[in-house]
């Protein structure tokens, strides 16, 4: 065959015309591809698909961060492209890069700490907290937060399981406590306290104040004295009793001053908690008394010993506004009180409140439990002077009257240590989480993310159904391809019959 004659066929020139048509519309469906990748990339173009939002910035730290106009910098401490090579890095890196895109005033940047570890000198020189390839710093002009990869984590403590993904919550947090004058929460010591002595070990409880955005410190009262931006103290599971009257360092007096200046007592103790005389006696100045007894409830309870609590909501109290929120829902979240002494109310009831010529003090219930739970001390039911349903939260509101406005300090106590677990505040079940964030907002902190809910992580799939999967394949696949043959034939039949 004479290929000169080939190449003058009209059989090679429409064929060929129909190859090149359909070669031209792949590489325009590449070059738009990295076209538009590259587009992606700059101008931060995504679509959450998971199936919990995780990259999904919510309504709550929009409202939160929307009058914040400080530069704040998300640092990661390594190269972008070993960064999104991890999984759980670029799970957090995506939610970084979110704020990136809502916010004009902040910016992700990445460190390379092995190769310029003066990089890190500003943050390194000042933090006890050891900087890895694996931290993120939060920071702003003036300050920073360090955070470990794990901490963007929710698990539980028992069997370090990871639950849920707290990206959001951590770093709008952060935000606001670089932005935002930080009030200090307490935690007292020298007590037996459960209060961990290093950051790896601090109780569930500590790091619910952190992410609340308090400046958490302990404190020693044998030896050291309240700050002036002090706000909350915590009490956290004592096994030894506070120093009093009679000694040489008055522990009580100093809380019932701190107190007295509009501070704010949280208090937590369980059936294992010993008789703490001096304690004991400043709560009852506040209205509640603290039963030696355990709590059982072998209709409502949630566990066969009737020792996990399902606590009810009372609607009627001052202290039912730490619930409202959560009353308001469709379905009603529940909240767990396991392993609980009961509290009594000694007065504040039915308008009993106790008052003098500078305050007034009214002691209300928060949570309680139902009719059916009943009260044991060494196995046997115990007959107490307040009766069914007993109280398992408490808070008490002081009311001042200074320079002719008013103003409130509180002591909270819960009888149970096992409420603030990781297990109850991670727990999509469960709303202890909730109740604690608004026992803080009604103690002063006006930026506590209460709204910001935890990602949970069971189901890591994309929102999309199989049907919807089996589609979007056939389309990328077949059918496109389908249609540039389909244009190549009907252009070369077309040209046959010129």
């Amino acid at each position: 065959m004479d290929i000169k004659s080939f190449f003058k066929k009209k059989k090679f020139k429409y064929g060929s015309a129909a190859i090149a048509f359909t070669c031209v519309c792949i590489a325009m469906v590449i070059i738009f591809n990295v076209i538009f990748s590259a587009f992606a990339d700059k101008f931060l173009w995504s679509i959450d698909m998971t199936s919990e939002q995780l990259f999904t910035l919510s309504d709550a730290t929009h409202e939160l961060l929307k009058d914040v106009d400080e530069e704040i910098t998300i640092n990661f401490c390594q190269p972008l492209d070993t960064l999104v090579e991890n999984e759980v890095q670029n799970l957090i890196y995506q939610c970084a890069k979110e704020y990136e895109k809502q916010f004009d005033n902040i910016k992700v940047e990445y460190l390379d700490i092995i190769t310029n570890p003066a990089a890190i000198e500003k943050y390194a020189n000042s933090s006890s907290t050891r900087i890895q390839t694996t931290s993120v710093v939060v920071a702003s002009d003036t300050d920073f937060r360090t955070f470990t990869r794990d901490s963007f984590f929710a698990t539980d403590s028992e069997t370090s399981e990871v639950l849920a993904f707290d990206g959001e919550l951590k770093l709008t947090s952060a935000i606001l406590q670089l932005t935002s004058d930080s009030p200090i929460a307490y935690f007292s010591t020298g007590h037996g306290e459960t209060t961990g002595t290093s950051a790896g070990t601090r109780p569930d409880l500590w790091k619910l104040f952190e992410t609340a955005g308090y400046d958490v410190r302990t404190i020693d009262l044998t030896k050291e004295e309240f700050d002036e931006e002090a706000q909350v103290l915590i009490i956290n599971d004592p096994i030894k009793d506070f120093l009093g009257f009679n000694d040489a360092v008055n522990e009580i007096d100093k809380i019932a001053k701190f107190l007295d200046k509009l501070g704010n007592l949280m208090v937590f103790i369980d059936p294992e908690t010993p008789d703490l005389p001096e304690l004991e006696a400043l709560l009852e100045e506040w209205g509640i008394k603290i039963e030696d007894a355990v709590i059982k409830d072998s209709v409502n309870a949630l566990s066969t010993d009737g020792l996990k609590l399902n606590a009810n909501y009372p609607t009627d109290t001052m202290g039912a506004g730490l619930h409202t929120s959560l009353r308001n829902h469709d379905s009603i979240p529940k909240t767990i009180v396991n392993y609980a002494r009961p509290l009594t109310i000694l007065w504040g009831v039915d308008g009993n409140d106790i008052t003098n010529s500078v305050s007034t003090r009214h002691a209300s219930a928060v949570l309680t439990t139902y009719n059916t739970a009943k009260a044991y001390s060494f196995g046997e039911e115990k007959e107490l002077e307040s009766k069914s349903p007993f109280n398992l939260m408490t808070i008490t509101r002081e009311e001042q009257i200074i320079d002719n406005e008013i103003y409130y300090s509180y002591v909270m106590v819960t009888g149970s240590t096992d409420f603030a677990l990781d297990s109850y505040l991670h727990s999509s079940a469960y709303a202890n989480s909730e109740i604690l964030y608004s026992a803080m907002r009604f103690m002063g902190k006006e930026t506590v993310p209460t709204n910001i809910a935890h990602k949970y992580l069971e189901d890591e799939s994309l929102e999309i159904t199989t049907e919807a999967a089996n589609n979007w394949t056939l389309a990328i696949t077949v059918i496109l391809p389908v249609i540039v043959f389909a244009i190549g034939v009907v252009i070369q039949v077309r040209r046959r019959h010129l």
